[in-house]
């Protein structure tokens, strides 16, 4: 596996690797027809912030491939500092790309002087995902309200 800076020429697997997690029930587990309008619009905003954040200064985005297959993303936000985006393929997970791409996510947060009070948030009902974060030492810190989905947020200490 390798995991490489994102470009503007991965967006059709970025897109790709959305739909397969949404679809198959990873960012909530009942896909009503509401639920199921909010997971398109999110698979938009996570295109988008790729797309948007491989041309900014202040976001790491990187790629997990092999035999260049897509296996996951992530985007860090330097100034926030958080993890906005950590997706990986269905398919791929289990493999270590989500935690390759978490270590090089926080190691550039790390290049940039930040170590402690990453945010990151994720689905309540994620239990599989939030058992992922507390291995990388981020603890809930509370609900975020007004969303579609039940979400919470995440932050790191050290």
């Amino acid at each position: 596996m390798q995991i490489r800076k994102g470009t503007a020429d991965d967006l059709p697997e970025i897109r790709a690797i959305s739909e397969r997690t949404i679809e198959l029930g990873c960012l909530v587990e009942d896909l009503d027809e509401t639920t199921s309008i909010h997971a398109r619009n999110v698979i938009e905003m996570a295109v988008d912030a790729f797309s948007a954040s491989v041309q900014s200064d202040n976001h790491s985005v990187y790629v997990a491939a092999r035999d260049d297959n897509l296996l996951g993303y992530v985007i860090a936000i330097h100034d926030a500092p958080e993890i906005r985006w950590i997706v990986v393929d269905p398919a791929a997970q289990g493999t270590g790309a989500g935690k390759a791409l978490m270590i090089a996510a926080l190691d550039a947060l790390a290049e940039r002087g930040v170590r402690s009070n990453v945010r990151l948030t994720v689905p309540a009902a994620n239990e599989r995902a939030k058992a992922f974060y507390r291995k990388f030492g981020f603890m809930v810190t509370g609900p975020i309200n007004d969303q579609k989905v039940p979400m919470i947020e995440m932050q790191r200490a050290a």
